[in-house]
């Protein structure tokens, strides 16, 4: 499944977003997590050392390797500078799944303590002023478009500020967004936001409190987001030991907040995964972004991309016989 945590500047998503990583992996299972924040902050979070994450390549700011490799031998696509973010899969594009190694999760991935880590990054000083964030968000939409997760797998991304993810169509490719809030206008805002932005294509969206001070905080939470509100996270000796550098097993973490964590997952995991849907939602806004800007940008028929015959119903069918003939 696939999960996402947004919320306002500030609001905790990056901390929450490391606990639940850290924790799921912890439970062994596999986990594939992607920082698309500007504020790259997620690696030193879920405990990678400082000097690999200094020479881990950025798949956001050199996606050569990502363009070449969902381009495969897709005779559609014409060459791999025509990738963009909702570039759907047809005959010969690569895919991914989780237990594979190839030349992207080569390319960008660290791995350490049962989880996979790769980051977009950010602007170099040439790229300040001449690029917009959305550059390299759009990398996490081209690679999620060709992966093929299954049950018990998690990709988990941490998302740029705001409803951005929700305005640029990326959050429409994931299984579950988890929006964390802090007990102020501003913060519970974002979620009106979303809401609004992702009702039209079947998105569900859960909220987490945080930064709660009282039950005053939590009943001001609750009055603008109602249902949606599964929890909190609580007041953290852990968490704060985390962010002066200092490791501890997460499973060390209050038990109120494992306890958040194991609710997040039985909340991803009741969810059933709708290709049909996502399929869907990715043509419909593939088709909006080439009449709009994709034609005119590349010089090309984007359209043209699609292929009618490709199903990721059937992609994902293949890939499970495959497994259990491998079995």
């Amino acid at each position: 499944m696939r999960i996402a945590f947004c919320g306002k500047g500030g609001s905790g998503k990056t901390t929450v977003c490391s606990l639940f990583a850290r924790y799921m992996a912890r439970q062994n299972f596999p986990v594939l997590v992607m920082d698309g924040d500007i504020n790259q902050h997620l690696g030193h979070a879920l405990g990678f050392a400082a000097e690999d994450l200094a020479r881990q390549t950025r798949m956001g700011a050199v996606p050569d390797v990502l363009h070449r490799f969902v381009r495969g031998t897709n005779e559609r696509i014409a060459s791999p500078d025509l990738i963009c973010e909702n570039t759907p899969p047809g005959k010969g594009s690569g895919l991914f799944c989780f237990d594979d190694d190839n030349d992207v999760s080569a390319a960008y991935e660290l791995r350490g303590d049962g989880m996979r880590f790769i980051a977009l990054g950010g602007h170099s000083d040439e790229q300040v002023g001449a690029t917009c964030y959305h550059s390299f968000t759009h990398k996490m939409g081209a690679y999620l478009n060709h992966l093929i997760d299954g049950e018990g797998e998690y990709f988990i991304g941490d998302m740029c500020a705001g409803a951005d993810p929700f305005a640029s169509a990326l959050a429409s490719k994931f299984d579950a967004i988890f929006l964390v809030v802090e007990p102020t206008e501003k913060s519970v805002g974002v979620f009106d936001q979303c809401r609004e932005y992702g009702a039209p294509y079947g998105i569900e969206i859960f909220v987490i409190g945080n930064k709660i001070e009282d039950q005053d905080d939590l009943d001001f939470i609750r009055a603008k987001v109602g249902d949606a509100l599964i929890g909190h996270l609580t007041r953290s000796d852990f968490v704060r030991a985390q962010e002066k550098g200092r490791r501890q097993d997460i499973m060390v973490l209050e038990p109120e907040n494992l306890a958040l964590m194991e609710k997040i997952r039985n909340l991803t995991d009741r969810l059933e995964k709708d290709w049909a849907r996502y399929q869907a939602n990715n043509l419909h806004f593939f088709e909006r972004a080439a009449k709009s800007w994709g034609d005119v940008l590349y010089e090309t028929d984007m359209m043209a991309q699609i292929d009618p015959d490709f199903s990721y119903a059937d992609a994902a069918h293949l890939r499970d016989e495959s497994r259990k003939k491998a079995a």
